[in-house]
C-alpha cells in the first residue's frame, strides 16, 4: 500500500513539474512541435481579431478574440498559450506558430511568432487610391481647329470678309455641336503665329474669335454658352526655324488658327 501511495505521489509531482515547465514563459520563447496542435494542421484565424491582441488583455479577452490554445495548455495557472494559425497568401496556405505569454496576474505580457516573417501577414494591404470622377464638372467633349487662312484673308477678321471655305468648315462644326446632348460651354480661342508684334497679333486673334462666336450664334448655337478670347502667338503648336521666309511662314501655318472646344456632361456608362 505504501509503495502504491509513493508511486501515485511521484506521478503527481512529475506531472506538476511537467505542467509548470510547460506553463512558464521562456525568453527566447520555446515553441512546441507543430504536429501536436489540436486540431491538427491548425486553424484559420480572424486576422482583424488577431490584430487586436495586445499586452494587458486577460485570458477571457484573449479567448474571445482568437479562441483557446491549441497545444493542450487549457488549464488553470498556465502562463503560455500556443497556437498554429493558417493564412492564405495568394494561392498558397501558410502555417505560422504563435505564442502568447502571461504575467503573474494572467495578463498578456508578450506575443511571439516562431517565424518573425509571419507578422507581415497581419499588415493591412496598402489602400488603393480611388479616383472618383466628378460628374458635375464639365469635361471637354469635342475640339475643332480651323485654319485662319480658311477663315479670313490676310489681316482680316470681319464676318463680311469670312471666306467660303471657312464658312463651310464652321457649318460642319455647328452640325456636330448641335448633335451633342448636354453641352454647357463652348470656348472659341483665336491664335496667330509669332511673326509680327503682340500689339498687332493679340487684337487680331481676339477679333477673329469674336467673329467666329458671332457666326456660331447666328447658326443656331446658344450665344450665352459661347465664350471668345484671343491669345495672340502665346500658344504655338509648331517648332519652326527662325526668320520670316516663305518656308518659315508656311511652317507656321498650324499656329494661325481658331480653336473651338465644347464642354458638357459626359454620358453615364451604359446610357
Amino acid at each position: 500500500m505504501k509503495i502504491q501511495s509513493i508511486a501515485v505521489l511521484s506521478i503527481s509531482v512529475l506531472a506538476t513539474l511537467l505542467i509548470q515547465g510547460c506553463a512558464a514563459p521562456q525568453s527566447p520563447p520555446v515553441f512546441p512541435n507543430p504536429q501536436a496542435a489540436s486540431p491538427a494542421g491548425g486553424t484559420f484565424v480572424n486576422i482583424d481579431n488577431l490584430r487586436n491582441v495586445a499586452v494587458g488583455l486577460n485570458k477571457d479577452q484573449l479567448y474571445d478574440l482568437i479562441g483557446p490554445p491549441q497545444f493542450h495548455e487549457w488549464f488553470i495557472g498556465n502562463h503560455v498559450w500556443n497556437y498554429l494559425f493558417d493564412f492564405r497568401r495568394g494561392n498558397e496556405v501558410v502555417s505560422c506558430q504563435y505564442q502568447v505569454q502571461f504575467d503573474r496576474h494572467m495578463k498578456v505580457s508578450g506575443t511571439y511568432w516562431r517565424d518573425p516573417s509571419c507578422a507581415d501577414l497581419l499588415k493591412a494591404a496598402p489602400a488603393q487610391a480611388t479616383v472618383v470622377e466628378d460628374m458635375s464638372k464639365p469635361v471637354p467633349l469635342d475640339q475643332f481647329s480651323v485654319q485662319s487662312e480658311a477663315l479670313f484673308p490676310f489681316g482680316k477678321s470681319s464676318l463680311a470678309s469670312m471666306l467660303p471655305k471657312g464658312r463651310a468648315e464652321l457649318d460642319a462644326v455647328v452640325g456636330k455641336i448641335r448633335a451633342r446632348d448636354g453641352v454647357t460651354r463652348i470656348d472659341v480661342v483665336g491664335h496667330t503665329d509669332r511673326i509680327g508684334s503682340d500689339a498687332v497679333n493679340r487684337p487680331l486673334s481676339i477679333a477673329r474669335a469674336d467673329t467666329v462666336r458671332e457666326y456660331l450664334a447666328a447658326h443656331g448655337l446658344d450665344a450665352q454658352l459661347i465664350h471668345a478670347e484671343g491669345v495672340g502667338s502665346s500658344q504655338p503648336v509648331t517648332h519652326c526655324p527662325g526668320g520670316e521666309s516663305a518656308a518659315v511662314i508656311a511652317c507656321l501655318q498650324p499656329d494661325r488658327r481658331v480653336e473651338i472646344t465644347v464642354y458638357g456632361q459626359r454620358p453615364a456608362s451604359g446610357s
